[in-house]
């Protein structure tokens, strides 16, 4: 059994009081749905006020943190940005509960694993103890996903690869705890990440010949593998740290 939480909500206590955890409910939505761009909208807006709010500092961090990814998620869904791979294959994830969407993810079905690209919560659910209450939060969103980007996996054949680049440096710890480990060549990180138009990212491309870059070393790409090595199939055409 595998638990997790968000990058964007560290373990620590709700804002209100835990009178019993809302059913959350996860689904694949359509990334063509302009619906999605104006719940991004919305939260970037709901940011801007907590922004203003007495939140602690933590908190104050965590919303920076999480207006960035947002506006690439954003972008991405505008396709004003590239993102990680084909605009044709990426898929959508929103988790729902209490009447609202409490977080979105980007994420791809690659031959190795799930690739999550990007991962925004609620802001709302950024709030901490010592913060103003909000009716609307609800911690384990963020667990949601991953938990689904695990049973997507699973469901292809993936043994439960996981796979995404720990951008932010806060959150890397938290992923090693609950079981990511940085991408080495024998992980065939070409069958975890997707491929762009034209090839895959310069960065990911370091990483499976074994050579990652200052930049791979600032934010590093992680596997979450519950399949041990031994028994782990990789795709054989994907197995290489080539993409011939």
């Amino acid at each position: 059994m595998y638990s997790y939480r968000s990058s964007d909500e560290p373990p620590e206590r709700t804002a209100r009081p835990d009178k019993g955890r809302a059913s959350l409910y996860s689904e694949h939505v359509s990334t063509k749905d302009p619906s999605w761009c104006i719940t991004l909208e919305v939260w970037l807006s709901a940011l801007h006020q907590l922004e203003s709010s007495p939140v602690s500092p933590l908190t104050r961090a965590k919303l920076q943190d999480s207006r960035r990814i947002c506006k690439e998620l954003l972008h991405v869904l505008r396709g004003t940005e590239p993102g990680e791979g084909r605009a044709c294959e990426r898929s959508l994830l929103a988790v729902r509960a209490l009447g609202w969407t409490q977080a979105l993810s980007s994420m791809f079905a690659c031959p190795g694993g799930t690739f999550i690209e990007l991962m925004a919560t609620a802001p709302w659910n950024l709030l901490g103890k010592d913060d103003p209450a909000d009716p609307r939060t609800l911690h384990g969103a963020g667990s949601a996903l991953i938990k689904q980007a695990v049973s997507w996996s699973r469901l292809r054949g993936c043994g439960g690869r996981v796979a995404l680049q720990a951008e932010n440096p806060r959150t890397l710890g938290f992923y090693e705890r609950i079981g990511f480990r940085r991408m080495a060549p024998d992980d065939g990180p070409l069958a975890l990440v997707p491929r762009g138009e034209s090839d895959w990212s310069p960065e990911i491309l370091r990483v499976a010949q074994g050579c990652p870059g200052p930049e791979e070393e600032r934010a590093p790409w992680l596997v979450l593998d519950p399949v041990p090595a031994e028994d782990r199939v990789l795709p054989p055409a994907w197995s290489t740290t080539s993409a011939a």
